[in-house]
């Protein structure tokens, strides 16, 4: 076998294997269709408003703390963080409920659409006109990749939502807006 041959080889078998990969992300609305790796999500919950409670001194996007089977979470209206106008008919709406750092968050979407898996094949950087990571008060602060699924009339590009840049950016940011 001759060099050349044998580079186009181990090209043709890591971009085989790079094709085979999986992985498997949760569709949601938030106005848009957005995706996230479902690593990120410890686990869907419906939005029950009694179970909120509100304390005092916290910004508008803080819907307040849920008890959650003995363990409190930070509840974050992301239709309140990007200044998108209050769902008329939240029925649908979930809360994504996260872990970082030992803590939980809830994000709060309009709906939770499916889980699927996707072929890393399918996985895209974002075009530098869709990512924007210092836009406040816009959700492509978080997304830098987006995937691509289904086929014909059903294909659909989705941009995946980095839950943890959220809350690291919401960390830095936090203490200043208690204040």
């Amino acid at each position: 076998m001759y060099p050349k041959d044998a580079e186009l080889i181990a090209s043709h078998e890591r971009r085989e294997a790079r094709r085979i990969q999986r992985q498997v992300y949760i569709s949601f609305t938030l106005e848009n269709s957005y995706a996230v790796e479902i690593r990120q999500v410890r686990e869907i919950i419906d939005v029950s408003a009694g179970e909120i409670t509100r304390p005092p001194g916290l910004p508008a996007f803080m819907l307040g703390m849920l008890n959650l089977r003995q363990q409190m979470i930070s509840v974050i209206d992301l239709r309140g963080l990007y200044r998108m106008p209050p769902l008329e008919d939240s029925s649908q709406s979930k809360i994504l409920v996260v872990v970082r750092d030992g803590e939980c968050y809830g994000l709060m979407v309009d709906a939770v659409e499916n889980i699927m898996t996707v072929e890393d094949s399918k996985r895209y950087g974002a075009p530098k006109m869709m990512r924007n990571q210092n836009a406040q008060g816009d959700p492509r602060s978080e997304m830098d990749e987006v995937i691509d699924i289904g086929e014909g009339e059903t294909r659909k590009t989705l941009s995946v939502f980095q839950c943890d840049r959220l809350l690291e950016r919401l960390a830095g940011e936090m203490p200043a807006l208690a204040a």
